[in-house]
């Protein structure tokens, strides 16, 4: 029974990794005061909301990058939070989503499930990574959903259900689709060892895109499952409002 009971504990394992040391900038002045991961959407913290999904999708623990005002969050989520627990990390400086991630690497167990803070979506979303259904054969996920300006995001060239680049920000009228990178993915392991060589960017950081196109090249099979329902990306106060009208589920 024992022996039982560790295997289906190692199956259901799962963690997450959250990129929370935004400042948002674009949301002052709210965030003058608070991190941008915990202005409110429908009256609670949109990284609550965030949580409570990956907990109803199966996640068991999450690793919060933390930078900015990172007192207050850890204050306000502490140890656990809606059954999942709870662990930070700082990044002292604004160096990238690549450089964040990386802070955790020893800490990361497998398959992983990766999310900006500010990216909110349905727990459905969630539930296909963290459960792996129709994932097996791919060592890379992400999840990508259909917009009407593509130029503003990084544009996913696809063949199939396989990512086999990225177009960060094209110009209008020479991207490769209208199918973009949500911000949500699952990635192994072995992905480290691509974020270890991250270039630095032009903009002065190490950007998660590089390591994914260094994966791509690398013929490893990434694919991409395009989000069910509503997906908002939190940048302005008029996305606030959008997703103030969200469903809860």
């Amino acid at each position: 029974t024992f022996i039982l009971q560790s295997h289906l504990f190692i199956r259901f394992f799962m963690q997450a990794v959250i990129i929370a040391a935004g400042r948002g900038m674009r949301l002052r002045p709210i965030t003058e005061k608070i991190p941008k991961c915990l202005v409110e959407i429908k009256g609670r913290p949109m990284l609550e909301h965030i949580l409570e999904k990956l907990s109803h999708a199966g996640i068991n623990e999450a690793h919060l990058v933390v930078g900015h005002k990172r007192e207050i969050i850890e204050d306000h989520f502490g140890p656990e939070f809606s059954g999942v627990r709870l662990n930070y990390f700082v990044q002292k400086e604004a160096r990238g989503t690549a450089h964040a991630l990386s802070l955790v690497e020893n800490y990361v167990n497998g398959k992983f499930l990766l999310t900006n803070s500010d990216v909110l979506t349905e727990t459905l979303n969630y539930r296909i990574l963290a459960q792996g259904e129709g994932t097996e054969g791919a060592d890379a996920i992400i999840m990508a959903r259909q917009v009407h300006d593509p130029w503003r995001y990084g544009v996913l060239k696809t063949e199939g259900p396989k990512v086999v680049d990225i177009v960060e920000k094209p110009l209008p009228g020479e991207e490769p689709g209208n199918l973009v990178n949500a911000g949500i993915y699952l990635f192994g392991k072995d992905f480290f060892q691509y974020v270890k060589k991250t270039p630095l960017s032009i903009r002065g950081e190490y950007e998660i895109i590089d390591p994914i196109r260094s994966y791509i090249a690398a013929r490893k099979n990434v694919e991409y499952r395009e989000i069910e329902g509503t997906c908002i990306d939190i940048e302005h106060m008029h996305d606030l409002e959008a997703a103030d009208d969200m469903d809860e589920e």
